[in-house]
C-alpha cells in the first residue's frame, strides 16, 4: 500500500491480509495500510484501520488482541514483533479515492498545482466524490468541482 517492503516480506504481507481481513469485514472495519519494518530494536506490525465514522481506541483494542491471537495461532511471522493497530489519523495525506470517501462531509485541505478561482490552496468541506474530481463546498463561493488532476496534496482538516 503506502510502505515499500523487501521481496521476501510480500508473500507475508499478501497472507497476512488474506487472515486478517475476514476479521475486519466482521467488524465493517477497512484495512487502510500495512506497515511492518523494524524500529530501533523490534520488529513492528501497524495496522492502520478505519471505519465509517471514524475508528475508536475500543476498536483498535480489540482488534489488537484478535489479530495477534489469530498470528500466534497461525505462527505466520517467524520473527520477534510487536502488533499496533492504529487509526491512519486525520493528518494523515490522501492516497485513494477511498481515503477522500472516508472524508465526505468533512472539512478537508485540499493543496492544487494550478489556481482555481484565483487560489492554490483551501479548506473546504468535502461534498462529493466523481471518477476524476472531487466537488467542495468553499465558504462564499459555493461548490466548486476540482479535478484529481489538479490536486497535488490533500488531507481531513480538523473542525472545532
Amino acid at each position: 500500500m503506502g510502505e515499500v517492503y523487501p521481496l521476501f516480506y510480500l508473500p507475508m504481507i499478501d497472507k497476512l491480509k488474506e487472515i486478517i481481513e475476514p476479521v475486519l469485514q466482521e467488524e465493517d472495519i477497512e484495512l487502510v495500510e500495512i506497515i511492518y519494518r523494524r524500529e530501533g530494536r523490534r520488529q513492528v506490525l501497524r495496522l492502520l484501520v478505519d471505519k465509517v465514522g471514524g475508528i475508536k481506541l475500543s476498536d483498535c483494542v480489540m482488534l489488537n488482541q484478535r489479530i495477534s491471537q489469530i498470528l500466534e495461532e497461525t505462527n505466520l511471522i517467524p520473527e520477534s514483533y510487536i502488533v499496533e493497530v492504529d487509526s491512519p489519523g486525520m493528518d494523515r495525506v490522501f492516497k485513494t479515492k477511498r481515503d477522500y470517501e472516508r472524508a465526505k462531509g468533512r472539512m478537508i485541505r485540499v493543496t492544487l498545482n494550478e489556481a482555481i478561482l484565483d487560489k492554490k490552496e483551501y479548506i473546504a468541506r468535502l461534498q462529493e466524490i466523481l471518477d476524476n474530481s472531487i466537488k467542495i463546498d468553499i465558504n462564499k463561493k459555493g461548490i466548486v468541482e476540482v479535478p484529481f488532476s489538479k490536486v497535488t496534496r490533500s488531507r481531513q482538516e480538523p473542525e472545532f
